[in-house]
């Protein structure tokens, strides 16, 4: 952990919580007393698991795994589209939730979505933040940056 800076740290903690989001209560249904609570379903799921792969990998790229996760594609680039899409699935979660709120002389009803969901939002959006910030940190190489390829003339060499 100590090739880890800052932002890469937030990014892991980030994930952390994504992947904790998965065993709090996304979704929930109370009548009157009584409160029933589900999890995120397959699209937040996924979207949890694929920030927690964006956490992964930021770790492991700076524990001196791979230099390059493509041709072309810096790994940090790659933590930033984990990160978002990620984050753009708990928010399709977030909105595809029906929510309903009717209350009466003693008994009250409300269906839609608990602290897990906003937890994961939470999680998403400073994950994606931190690794938008990662990938333009100076020295990160972008993938549209070929120069930085051993192996591979500039158009100025050429």
């Amino acid at each position: 952990m100590e090739q880890l800076n800052t932002v890469d740290r937030v990014i892991a903690g980030a994930a952390l919580v994504a992947f904790i989001t998965l065993f709090l209560p996304w979704y929930g249904v109370s009548v009157g007393g009584v409160d029933v609570s589900g999890s995120g379903g397959v699209t937040g799921s996924i979207g949890a698991l694929l920030l927690t792969a964006g956490g992964v990998l930021t770790v492991y790229r700076k524990a001196g795994g791979a230099r390059r996760s493509g041709r072309h594609a810096a790994p940090a680039l790659g933590v930033v589209v984990l990160a978002a899409l990620g984050l753009l699935l708990v928010i399709v979660r977030w909105i595809t939730l029906p929510r309903y709120h009717a209350g009466g002389v003693g008994f009250s009803h409300s269906v839609g979505p608990r602290y897990g969901l906003y937890v994961a939002l939470l999680a998403g959006i400073v994950e994606t933040v931190a690794a938008v910030m990662a990938m333009r940190t100076p020295g990160e190489q972008a993938p549209w940056d070929q120069s930085a390829e051993p192996g591979h003339p500039t158009a100025r060499e050429e």
